[in-house]
């Protein structure tokens, strides 16, 4: 007879099965092949187009078939929000971060107009943002994405003039808003020079975005000297 308080295989080794090992190492291989995934999307996009890319595009990118890119995302457009994903988390999230390591609203300011710009005619995430306008004017939703990039981007500048004007450091010349707002729309068209090889290199943007923004918030910003902030 057992000894009902005495658990029954209390001491046996627990060992699990191949399937069970497979289940538990899945999540991660799955965060691997999906990151694969996206840097394949964003060079085939590049090479094609976003109009023209598809499923197979994307796997010839990856070196996987087809087959392997719908199990992962069953939709094109799924892929695509992705990238969206990632440009909301390198020019809203990670700015932000940047910005709250400093305690000067000017420096906050000059390090976010610094990252919001591509430093590189090959800047591949930019490029892709730019080849993405095109469709947001046809598709809805790709439009709904495209205006809350916009409008994050916005709160954030509007946040820094804010701080700033209720510190008694910046004389804004207009509504916080419509500053902010104009220095998106510079960024944007900026940004595009820069990826296309115009006459605008990222040194020139940056100064005649920090111009603007010194003429909008009373404050010279040029003379603002900052240290480089890591945004890994």
């Amino acid at each position: 007879m057992h000894n009902r308080c005495q658990p029954r295989g209390r001491y046996l080794p627990v060992t699990r099965t191949r399937a069970q090992t497979m289940q538990v190492a899945r999540p991660k291989n799955q965060l691997a092949r999906r990151a694969q995934l996206l840097a394949a999307a964003r060079q085939a996009i590049v090479e094609h187009g976003v109009s023209a890319v598809g499923v197979r595009d994307v796997a010839e990118a990856a070196g996987m078939a087809p087959g392997s890119i719908t199990y992962y995302y069953p939709s094109l457009p799924e892929l695509l929000l992705e990238v969206y994903s990632e440009a909301v988390e390198r020019f809203c999230t990670r700015r932000w971060e940047i910005a709250e390591q400093y305690d000067d609203p000017r420096e906050r300011l000059v390090q976010v107009i610094q990252h919001g710009l591509p430093r590189e005619r090959d800047d591949q995430l930019v490029r892709l943002l730019y080849e993405f306008s095109s469709v947001a004017v046809r598709n809805p939703g790709d439009r709904a994405v495209w205006t809350t990039l916009f409008d994050r981007q916005v709160a954030l500048y509007q946040s820094i003039l804010d701080t700033g004007r209720g510190v008694g450091i910046f004389e804004l010349s207009g509504q916080s808003r419509s500053i902010a707002r104009n220095l998106v729309a510079l960024e944007d068209a900026y940004g595009f020079h820069i990826v296309v090889g115009g006459t605008i290199d990222y040194s020139a943007a940056v100064a005649l975005v920090q111009h603007y923004a010194s003429s909008a918030t009373g404050c010279a910003l040029g003379e603002v000297a900052t240290n480089e902030v890591a945004t890994s």
